[in-house]
């Protein structure tokens, strides 16, 4: 049995739609007894699952949240993953784990790949870092940890991000659109990373990989295309960060790249971000 925790958001539904694609059975945790702020219940309900596979995509995602309360990000985000690995261990499960590329960004480099060493600027991707140790210290052979970036998909009735943001902006019409220009990253698409965690499953692949489109991208240059895709005669500005005060400092860059996807024979290929995102905006036609 596979039991997969947050499969009712942005990356689990696609993740359970492929899982069914490929005649899977998934079950979703039960979030009425599955609170990360609860990591012995947590435990509990894995431990007595009979789950021979995890995915593990549930997380406090509220970036600035995480700042403001490192208390509930190191709860849900360190000791709920904890305890889902160990449980996962004495089951003799094999675990997924999603982690962020906001582990990175504190030495201020440009782009990060597997062999680079993590350093957050703030508690979200501290706390997931630490997440990602815990899997590793109960599951060093039975366990898969990806690295996304900026997460895009939903599609019309559940985008809320900055993709459908920017979409609703131009469908509302608006004139002016602004973006941020000074801070850069990866996109990945959730129903690309999805297919990719089904091909994972199938092989119960294992170790640590990077899974987003190829180059690095600023929201500016998102919004650009995403008005370019849809025809958009207004104007898109791009704006320093620092007109956006937040509580979580972001890093520069936290752009991903992939020395080990190219060895992942017959697993779904990197594609470049605008192909990535020309194929998402599709959705919306």
């Amino acid at each position: 049995m596979i039991l997969v925790t947050g499969g009712t958001g942005m990356l689990g539904r696609d993740v359970v739609a492929s899982l069914e694609a490929a005649d899977i059975d998934a079950h979703l945790a039960d979030r009425s007894r599955f609170e990360l702020t609860d990591p012995q219940g947590v435990f509990d309900y894995v431990a007595g699952s009979g789950a021979k596979v995890v995915i593990h995509l549930a997380a406090e995602t509220n970036v600035d949240l995480c700042e403001r309360d490192p208390r509930r990000a190191g709860i849900a985000n360190h000791l709920a993953t904890a305890a889902i690995a160990t449980a996962a261990q004495q089951a003799g499960a094999y675990l997924i784990y999603i982690s962020t590329s906001n582990v990175f960004g504190a030495e201020g480099r440009f782009s990060y790949n597997e062999l680079d060493l993590p350093a957050s600027l703030n508690y979200y991707g501290k706390s997931k870092l630490m997440g990602e140790n815990a899997v590793r210290s109960s599951l060093p052979s039975r366990s898969l940890i990806i690295r996304p970036g900026w997460m895009i998909g939903g599609g019309p009735e559940h985008d809320h991000k900055f993709v459908g943001r920017i979409i609703g902006q131009i469908r509302s019409g608006a004139e002016l659109i602004s973006a941020v220009s000074d801070k850069y990253g990866s996109i990945t698409y959730a129903k690309r990373l999805a297919e990719f965690i089904v091909w994972a499953v199938q092989r119960e692949h294992t170790g640590l990989v990077h899974f987003a489109s190829t180059g690095a991208v600023s929201r500016l240059q998102i919004a650009e295309a995403i008005g370019l895709f849809f025809g958009f005669s207004g104007a898109v500005n791009g704006v320093a960060s620092s007109e956006y005060p937040l509580s979580a400092p972001r890093p520069q860059s936290e752009a991903l790249v992939s020395i080990y996807m190219p060895t992942h024979l017959g697993a779904p290929e990197l594609n470049e971000w605008r192909t990535d995102l020309q194929d998402y905006l599709e959705v919306f036609k």
